[in-house]
C-alpha cells in the first residue's frame, strides 16, 4: 500500500496520479509535465503500479527528505536542522526510510558543494557541511541493497523545476537558488553542464565587485557575498550595529531580522532596509544580466528560501534586466520564482533517480 500522500498548497502544480502513464512494457508516454516516462511492468514498484523514491535535501541550515513517486507526489516527508555529523546525517536517512511502506527505486541525494555524481563523492563542501568532504554520500548514507545517486543541490532542484515545475517542456534553462548562499545551476539543449571537474554552474561565486570582501569560496566579491539570506542579514544587522535608524530589532534569543523581515520592513518605509535591499537587489540585477547574456535561456528561474519575500524581490529591476539584454538577446526572458517551494530539491532528488534508472527523460 502506498504511504499517504501530503496534502499542500502546491498541490495544483502537480497532477493527480494517472495509471495511464503505466502501460506496455518499455513504452514511452508523454506525461502532462512534458517529461517522458519510459516504464516497464517489471519496474512497478507497489500493487498499483506506483514507481518510488526518496528524495533527500542536505542544505546549509535544514535537512529535507521525502517519498516521491514519479509523477512528483509527495508523500511522507520529514525535515530538521542541518546535521553536522556523518552519523547524524545516517540517522535523519534512517528516520524516513522507516517511513516507506512499499519499495523504493533508490534514494537521491542533492548536497550543497561539488559532487562527483559518478560516484556521489563529495568533493568540495567548505562551511557547515564541510565534515562531508570527501565521504562518498552512498557510503554515509549506508542504504545497502538500495542504489543511492548525488548531485549538487542546486542541480537537483532544477532537474526538479524541469520534470515537474516552472521549467516543463524547456530544454535551456538557468536557476538561481538564493538562501544562506548562493547556488546555480544550467541546462544547455536538454543538457545539465558540470564542467571538466563538476564545479560548471556555480553562479553564486561569480565575482561582482573585484574589490569585494571575501567569500567562503576563496574568492572576492561573489554574488553570495551581496545577495543571500546571510549577506542581507549582516548588512542590515551592520545598520543596527551603527545605531541608525533601524525598524527591525534583534530578537531575545540574539537572531537577526530575516531577509523576509527586512523585505517586508524596506516595502514599509524602514530606511536602512530599503537602503539594504536596493543595494542588494543592485548586485543581483547586475549579475542576472551577466548569465542571460551567457546562456540565452528560455527561462530564468529564481528559488530558494528567499524567495518568500515575495514579488518585491525581482519587480523593482525587472525592467532595468529587460532593457539592458533587449539589444543582444532580442527579446524578453521570463524570470520566474520557483514553482517546487520547500521541497523542490527533494522532489529533484528523487527525480534524479528517476532519470538516472531511464524511468524518466528531459
Amino acid at each position: 500500500m502506498l504511504p499517504r500522500r501530503e496534502k499542500r498548497e502546491d498541490d495544483g502544480l502537480l497532477a493527480q496520479p494517472n495509471s495511464s502513464l503505466l502501460t506496455s512494457p518499455s513504452s514511452i508516454a508523454q506525461s502532462r509535465y512534458n517529461a517522458q516516462i519510459i516504464v516497464s511492468e517489471n519496474s512497478r514498484s507497489t500493487d498499483s503500479g506506483e514507481l518510488l523514491a526518496i528524495g533527500i535535501d542536505i542544505g546549509g541550515t535544514r535537512i529535507k527528505a521525502a517519498i516521491v513517486d514519479i509523477q512528483g507526489h509527495r508523500f511522507e516527508s520529514l525535515h530538521e536542522p542541518s546535521p553536522r555529523t556523518t552519523s547524524a546525517l545516517r540517522d535523519f536517512v534512517g528516520s524516513i526510510a522507516k517511513r516507506v511502506k512499499a519499495p523504493v527505486r533508490g534514494i537521491g541525494v542533492g548536497c550543497k558543494g561539488i559532487i562527483d555524481a559518478s560516484s556521489t563523492r563529495v568533493k568540495s563542501s567548505p562551511g557547515d557541511l564541510c565534515f562531508l568532504e570527501g565521504q562518498f554520500l552512498s557510503e554515509v548514507i549506508g542504504a545497502r541493497d538500495v542504489p543511492v545517486f548525488a548531485e549538487n543541490d542546486a542541480r537537483v532542484a532544477l532537474l526538479g523545476e524541469v520534470l515537474w515545475g516552472a521549467a516543463r517542456g524547456r530544454r535551456n534553462v538557468v536557476m538561481l537558488t538564493l538562501g544562506t548562499g548562493v547556488g546555480g545551476a544550467v541546462l544547455v539543449d536538454g543538457v545539465v553542464l558540470h564542467g571538466a571537474d563538476g564545479a560548471a554552474g556555480h553562479l553564486g561565486h561569480t565575482t561582482i565587485d573585484p574589490r569585494g570582501g571575501l567569500c567562503i569560496c576563496g574568492n572576492y566579491g561573489c554574488l553570495e557575498t551581496y545577495f543571500s539570506s546571510r549577506a542581507i542579514e549582516s548588512e542590515y544587522w551592520a545598520h543596527m550595529h551603527r545605531a541608525a535608524p533601524a525598524k527591525l530589532s534583534i530578537t531575545s534569543t540574539g537572531e537577526v531580522p530575516d531577509p523576509e523581515a527586512i523585505f517586508r520592513a524596506a516595502a514599509d518605509g524602514d530606511e536602512c532596509a530599503r537602503y539594504v535591499v536596493d543595494r542588494a537587489l543592485e548586485y543581483l540585477g547586475a549579475a542576472l544580466v551577466s548569465f542571460l547574456h551567457t546562456f540565452d535561456p528560455e527561462i530564468f528561474i529564481l528559488g530558494g528560501n528567499i524567495v518568500a519575500a515575495g514579488p518585491q524581490l525581482i519587480a523593482p529591476i525587472q525592467e532595468k534586466i529587460a532593457r539592458r539584454t533587449k539589444t543582444l538577446l532580442g527579446r524578453e526572458v521570463p524570470i520566474v520564482f520557483q514553482k517546487l517551494v520547500g521541497y523542490g530539491g527533494v522532489a529533484g532528488a528523487a527525480g534524479l533517480v528517476f532519470l538516472k534508472q531511464n524511468l524518466l527523460a528531459i
